[in-house]
């Protein structure tokens, strides 16, 4: 009762931020977005705090939540309005608005934690928004999802996903040696490695996500 009284508090304090922060013609589409959340705190907080740190000046509503990257359960995601596009990077803690998708990822220290040398390799990765991943509502608590990269139970990460398991040792293919001692390398340096790195998981197999892959915190 406690979790559903303090969801409903979120929600009410967020309908409250779009009265503010939302043009009146567009506060019911946004209201009825925050509601397709409703049972979902990890989107209501982003939602929240989307709307506490808008831009000054700037009046929307946010119609879409796109994951671009996970790691080590901290998400980088982009929060859509009609005319614009935010970084996001959180946690289960707190968040931060990185800029704009036209501009790209800037923060060399946000680009060095999910794998890029430089905001190029980033936008290369992530060219086009059509390509962006919707989050959908609860699908961090949903054991058939993977809660860091998105794919379904059965279905193969996506290259890089710290819960990938590593298929010569069985540990996390993220943190285990194996990755440098296959290519006989110190570290992955190039995108050609990585496609060594790829062609060399699939000839061994790669292992599919499952939910016995979920990190323990996340399903007490």
């Amino acid at each position: 009762m406690q979790e559903n009284d303090a969801l409903k508090e979120l929600v009410d304090e967020i309908e409250l931020l779009i009265r503010y922060a939302v043009p009146e013609e567009e506060q019911s589409m946004a209201v009825d977005f925050v509601h397709s959340f409703h049972s979902d705190h990890f989107a209501l907080r982003v939602i929240r705090e989307f709307y506490t740190l808008l831009p000054e000046a700037r009046e929307e509503a946010l119609v879409n939540i796109s994951v671009l990257e996970g790691k080590e359960q901290v998400f980088l995601l982009l929060l859509s309005t009609a005319k614009h596009h935010y970084f996001y990077l959180t946690n289960d803690e707190e968040g931060l608005l990185q800029g704009e998708w036209e501009q790209g990822i800037e923060d060399s220290h946000v680009l060095s934690f999910f794998g890029y040398p430089d905001r190029e390799a980033f936008a290369k990765e992530h060219p086009l928004l059509e390509g962006c991943r919707e989050y959908s509502p609860l699908e961090r608590m949903n054991e058939e999802i993977c809660p860091s990269c998105g794919v379904q139970s059965g279905e193969m990460h996506t290259l890089g996903c710290p819960v990938e398991v590593c298929p010569w040792c069985g540990g996390q293919l993220n943190y285990c040696n194996c990755r440098f001692e296959q290519l006989d390398v110190e570290e992955m340096t190039d995108e050609k490695m990585l496609e060594e790195l790829e062609k060399k998981l699939l000839e061994k197999g790669r292992i599919t996500y499952a939910k016995e892959q979920r990190p323990t915190f996340m399903s007490e």
